[in-house]
This record gives structure tokens, C-alpha cells and sequence, in this order.
């Protein structure tokens, strides 16, 4: 049987040192901001008025960005939508646009949130062919 005990060291914590990132008016890292919160909605992020409940919710509960699945392109002009709906409600929170496998779409979600989320590998290999590419320190500079 394995024993656990609580040092002092798990009550000091002391964040590693990080540069501060500005996403909408909420910074975070740094030395002074808090260490900020998020979480994701679960709903369509094409449904409007979901999104905007949801997110809305999601504040109420302390988060400070929430993101929001953003698949294709019609996602993406969605979160203009969404936006405004949370700015008419009064709610400014950055939102942050979760992209998977299309750099297009990120380009897209970018033009209208705070924050994108994704992978830098997919604009290297956006049709996901997971070949394993080698460059020399050149190539590499070049690209």
C-alpha cells in the first residue's frame, strides 16, 4: 500500500513564471493576474440562443472565458451572432473558439473572438495525413 501526505510545499504553491497574454480585457499569466478560469459550452454552438443561455450560465458560475466548439465555417459566423447576444444581455466575457483540424475555420473565428483554440499541427497537415516530416535547421528557418 502506497502512503500520501500533504507537504507544506502543496499549501505554498507558487505558479511557474509566465508572460501575460492579453485574451479580450482579461488578461492572464503574468505575475500579477490570477489564475483565470474557463469552461466549454456543450451546446450547438449554430443554436443562438443555447449558446448564449449557456455561456451566460457558465459566467454566473465564475468563468473567466468560455469556449466554444467551432467546427465548420457556419460555427464560426455564429459566434457573431452569439456575441451580440451576450453583449445585448450585458455579459462581456472573451469567448474562445475551439477548432479541430481546419485552419480556415480558425482564420474565420478569429476575425470575430477573443481567443481561437488549436492545434498549430493542422496548419502544417490540415488533411490529417500524421506523416512525419523532417527538416533540416534551414528548412526549418525557411518555413
Amino acid at each position: 500500500m502506497q502512503k500520501y501526505h500533504c507537504g507544506a510545499e502543496l499549501f505554498n504553491y507558487t505558479p511557474r513564471a509566465s508572460h501575460e497574454v492579453k485574451v479580450g480585457n482579461r488578461p492572464m499569466g503574468g505575475p500579477s493576474n490570477p489564475i483565470r478560469l474557463q469552461s466549454m459550452t456543450t451546446t450547438k454552438t449554430t443554436d443562438t440562443a443555447e449558446s448564449v443561455a449557456q455561456t451566460e450560465r457558465i459566467v454566473a458560475a465564475g468563468a473567466d472565458y468560455v469556449r466554444l466548439t467551432t467546427q465548420g465555417l457556419r460555427e464560426a459566423e455564429n459566434l457573431r451572432n452569439i456575441k451580440a447576444g451576450l453583449l445585448a444581455d450585458g455579459v462581456d466575457v472573451p469567448l474562445v473558439a475551439d477548432v479541430h483540424f481546419n485552419p480556415a475555420v480558425a482564420d474565420a473565428a478569429a476575425a470575430i473572438v477573443e481567443g481561437v483554440r488549436i492545434n498549430p499541427g493542422n496548419y502544417v497537415d490540415p488533411a490529417r495525413t500524421f506523416r512525419h516530416l523532417e527538416y533540416t535547421d534551414e528548412e526549418y528557418a525557411a518555413e
